[in-house]
């Protein structure tokens, strides 16, 4: 009776290994991989849109109103995020992008947290036109209007019938 197998594992002890020396050798993410979120607060025109298309609700938003204007700080909760992309595809500043790196592991829930933030400025105040100086304006003068003429002022199609 013959053992099938230790030929097999004859072969393969002597064989290079079919696995990935992960750990050891790291490995770059395949293109257009949707990996750990990207926020630049410097391109965010704060439209709220990334909030509006997150299907895993793992976005959100807090203001605080400082002198020049609103302090905006924008989170994303990787715990939450459904990696679909959604948010960088309708975000029109591109402030939103997936990076290549899936290297997600969190000790701690802060570990799962993006944050970004950035000023709103309040619009410019409108100047105010100065006001005219009072001029005293000239009373317009009622011109006289000419006298119809009698052929005009007997028309016989202008008349009344009784």
């Amino acid at each position: 009776m013959g053992l099938p197998f230790i030929k097999e594992a004859l072969t393969q002890l002597f064989s290079k290994p079919s696995t990935a020396n992960y750990p050891f050798v790291p490995r770059e993410a395949p293109p257009n991989y949707r990996g750990r979120i990207v926020f630049h607060p410097e391109l965010c025109i704060n439209c709220n849109m990334c909030e509006r298309v997150c299907s895993g609700g793992a976005i959100s938003h807090s203001g605080v109103e400082t002198e020049e204007g609103e302090l905006i700080t924008r989170r994303f909760f990787l715990g939450a995020c459904t990696f679909c992309a959604h948010c960088s595809d309708f975000c029109a500043k591109n402030a939103i992008e997936l990076s290549g790196d899936y290297h997600m592991v969190a000790r701690e829930e802060s570990d799962l947290v993006v944050e970004g933030t950035y000023l709103k400025k309040k619009p410019a105040p409108k100047p105010i036109p100065p006001k005219p100086a009072e001029q005293a304006k000239p009373e317009p003068v009622a011109e006289a209007k000419p006298e119809p003429k009698a052929e005009e002022a007997a028309d016989p199609a202008c008349a009344v019938e009784e």
